[in-house]
């Protein structure tokens, strides 16, 4: 019996890609936590660290990068605005082109990096006048 072409479509990223990620597990403790994409407000990043931040104001650490996430999260949904921080576009309540800053719910302020400040005016422009 050959298995390499079933072995093969669970490691092809076009096949995960293809898939919407609805929940992160990750570990807590002795518990794994399930976090729905559409609860995560924003990611922050600490070198091979990541905090991942929920709408119901918890904070979970986790030990991977946040490369990692910005990999396996919707693309149209999930941007990186710094080298830092990955938001949530459904929880943007403010941007402020002029000092580089967005405003999410809840009141987090996130600076966007001048490197990125282009893509996400890119992003944005639907909504927003970037120059």
């Amino acid at each position: 019996m050959n298995t390499q072409p079933i072995l093969n479509s669970f490691h092809a990223p076009s096949a995960i890609a293809a898939q919407p990620l609805h929940s992160i597990i990750i570990p807590n403790g002795n518990r794994q936590v399930i976090i729905q994409t559409d609860q995560l407000m924003c990611i922050e990043g600490s070198g091979n660290y990541a905090f991942l931040y929920t709408s119901d104001g918890k904070r979970y650490l986790v030990s991977k990068t946040l490369k990692s996430y910005a990999a396996i999260l919707d693309q149209l949904t999930f941007v990186r605005v710094h080298k830092s921080w990955i938001i949530n576009l459904n929880y943007l309540q403010e941007f402020c082109e002029y000092d580089r800053s967005l405003k999410l719910r809840g009141g987090r302020e996130i600076a966007i990096s001048r490197r990125r400040i282009r893509e996400v005016c890119g992003i944005l422009n639907p909504l927003v006048k970037c120059a």
